[in-house]
């Protein structure tokens, strides 16, 4: 089963649909936008950032679209959830303390921290599939650039260090490698690097636009 957003009802509401494109279900049904689905592990919830709410929240449904739940109540936007390998914990960015840094919180909504605090902006936290790194990107060197850090925002490491900008990374599912998308060609591409930033190497060549790469987990 895939999880998606859409417009095609006006506005953007979380679908699902089988993995052949057949059975599409609208599991959202509210005039805000709704997008960014993320399954727990377990694939019994999806979590997604709305703004129904007024601005953006981070909100959680079970699988079927019942039980929609409000896990965040700030008057900033938090965006882009992310679950932990194990389903305990959500990351999420959010500019709540005026500029986008990365947080972590239970998956009920409880016990928000802060994990990152820089005058530039970071985004989009992606676990490691140990549970103990985030991959991120960040402009704290005054473009976008691949970090890792771990979980409490120790261990801050910088793996590309190109003039252009590089987005999203995205972790194999062994934690060998990361996958990202990056504009250092004119364009945007796919790029592949071992873990620690070295091997770096570009793996689509087209003058399209290549971007958020998702691996295939592991059987």
């Amino acid at each position: 089963m895939i999880a998606f957003d859409s417009n095609r009802s006006g506005n953007h509401e979380i679908y699902v649909m089988d993995a052949d494109g057949g059975n599409v279900r609208n599991l959202t049904n509210n005039p805000a936008i709704d997008i960014r689905a993320a399954w727990s592990p377990d694939g019994s919830k999806i979590a997604f950032h709305s703004n129904r709410s007024g601005n953006w929240d981070i909100w959680v449904m079970n699988a079927d679209g019942t039980n929609p739940q409000r896990l965040t109540f700030d008057a900033a936007n938090d965006y882009v959830p992310s679950w932990s390998p194990d389903g305990s914990k959500i990351a999420f960015h959010s500019n709540r303390s005026g500029n986008y840094e990365i947080y972590v919180m239970n998956a009920d909504g409880s016990n928000i921290q802060q994990i990152t605090n820089n005058p530039a902006d970071d985004f989009a936290p992606e676990w490691s599939p140990d549970g103990t790194k985030f991959a991120f990107h960040t402009n704290r060197d005054g473009n976008y650039e691949i970090y890792t850090m771990a979980i409490d925002g120790s261990d801050l490491r910088r793996l590309t260090t190109y003039p252009a900008d590089d987005y999203s990374p995205v972790w194999s599912p062994d934690g060998t490698m990361i996958a990202f998308h990056s504009m250092r060609d004119g364009d945007r591409d796919l790029y592949l690097m071992n873990a620690d930033g070295s091997n770096l190497r570009a793996i689509t060549y087209t003058t399209e636009d290549e971007q958020t790469p998702a691996w295939r987990p592991m059987n």
